[in-house]
């Protein structure tokens, strides 16, 4: 006979056993529902935020005002990006124009150029800071009372170099000019467009002697680089990305090409016409140009504020840039004899008829008894005279002198000049 099996009788703890295993597995699981739960959101917040945060930021690149320095020479240009309009401005810095000084900037100065002044003219300033960038641009801050995001400073080698590299620089005059550029070479550039090499760029607008009116010099300056920019626009991205490397590498700077590499591709579309410039408005007194800092806040505030009227800063008082060679004292006015080097016979005379035709006042002519001259050699008493005359001739050369007739100005007439 089988034995009839044994029932097995639970016990008071074990039945609790298992129901407290029933609570912990489900307690477990629900808890591990619960951070798996949170876990995943968690991670979709972060998702999320990080989507908005980009968001966020590529917004906010679209709205950058960026602001930099650029000296080279005697010559410093504040240049202003716009990122969202895509536009670009140039204001070049007059050299005679004085800067409010800091501390720094004052003692700078006093070991330098052994004065105890509180303003000094830009050219003064950058041989007292000597090359000093982040000194520079806290001057030029203090007297414009912006805020400058980087400064670049180039040598005139490396300026040179660049400029040559750039592309097609072209340039309208409205009058032949002539200059001594930086390598004492005699430079002659023609009435209408000319193309200028990094040589003729640096000189026109580093040199302290070439323009008696710094305004002019200032309005070229910004001509220029509108040019520049203009001619680095026509560049491929892969060329443009390349210049800009370059460009980083040749300067002395507090910025990188890293800051502004995702700008790049924006920067090179910017139109022709959005690229401009501004020179600042001013008095000028006793060889020094005073900014007037009212209307240079309201112009500087404008420019500067991503919702700024761009036009009504541009067009407050900048004129369009007039390249000329007439300086502050024309010559129309003042004695001239004018002398024959050559064998040209009646070569002075018609000269004579010429100028006098144009509203010069020529007095006596003569025979030049000192040897044939090719280029022809203007000959003035005070450096402010001649300057209208020069783009007469060829390729003329110019000196302050004396002459024994007692004219204030003199030409003797080369071969190169026959009429």
């Amino acid at each position: 006979m089988a034995k009839k099996k044994k029932k097995n009788k639970l016990g008071a703890k074990a039945i609790f056993a298992r129901i407290l295993v029933v609570i912990l597995v489900t307690a477990i699981g629900g808890v591990a529902s619960f951070f798996g739960f949170k876990t995943y959101f968690a991670s979709k917040f972060k998702k999320d935020k990080k989507a908005e945060i980009a968001k966020q930021l590529k917004e906010e690149s679209k709205e950058k005002v960026d602001v930099g320095m650029i000296q080279t020479g005697n010559s410093i240009v504040i240049r202003i990006y716009h990122n969202r309009n895509q536009e670009m401005i140039f204001v070049p810095l007059r050299q005679d124009m004085t800067l409010k000084l800091t501390k720094s900037g004052k003692k700078a100065v006093k070991e330098t150029l052994g004065t105890n002044v509180s303003k000094a003219t830009v050219a003064d300033v950058i041989k007292a800071t000597k090359e000093d960038g982040a000194l520079m641009k806290k001057q030029v801050e203090n007297t414009l009372g912006i805020t400058i995001n980087s400064y670049e400073l180039l040598s005139r080698k490396k300026f040179v170099t660049l400029i040559n590299k750039a592309g097609d620089i072209k340039v309208e005059f409205d009058q032949a000019m002539s200059y001594t550029d930086s390598t004492d070479k005699y430079v002659t550039l023609n009435e209408g467009e000319n193309s200028l090499n990094g040589t003729a760029v640096y000189s026109l607008m580093s040199e302290t002697d070439i323009f008696e009116d710094k305004n002019q010099q200032a309005e070229l300056t910004g001509e220029i680089c509108v040019a520049v920019a203009a001619a680095l626009n026509d560049k491929s991205l892969s060329e443009y990305k390349e210049y800009a490397q370059e460009y980083f590498d040749a300067v002395d700077s507090d910025g990188s090409y890293e800051n502004v590499e995702s700008y790049l591709k924006r920067i090179r579309q910017i139109k022709d016409k959005n690229l401009n410039f501004k020179v600042l408005d001013g008095t000028e007194s006793n060889g020094k140009f005073k900014l007037d800092t009212d209307e240079a806040k309201r112009v500087f505030d404008e420019m500067l504020s991503e919702d700024g009227d761009l036009s009504s800063a541009l067009s407050s008082s900048t004129t369009e840039a007039k390249k000329t060679t007439e300086s502050s004292l024309s010559s129309k006015n003042i004695s001239i004899e004018i002398q024959n080097s050559t064998s040209i016979s009646g070569l002075a005379g018609r000269w004579k008829d010429k100028l006098s035709s144009d509203g010069y006042t020529v007095g006596s002519v003569k025979t030049y008894r000192e040897g044939s001259l090719t280029h022809t050699k203007i000959i003035v008493e005070d450096k402010s005279l001649g300057q209208d005359l020069k783009s007469y001739f060829k390729n003329p050369e110019y000196t302050v002198g004396t002459v024994s007739s007692g004219a204030r100005i003199c030409i003797i007439v080369g071969t190169e000049d026959e009429i």
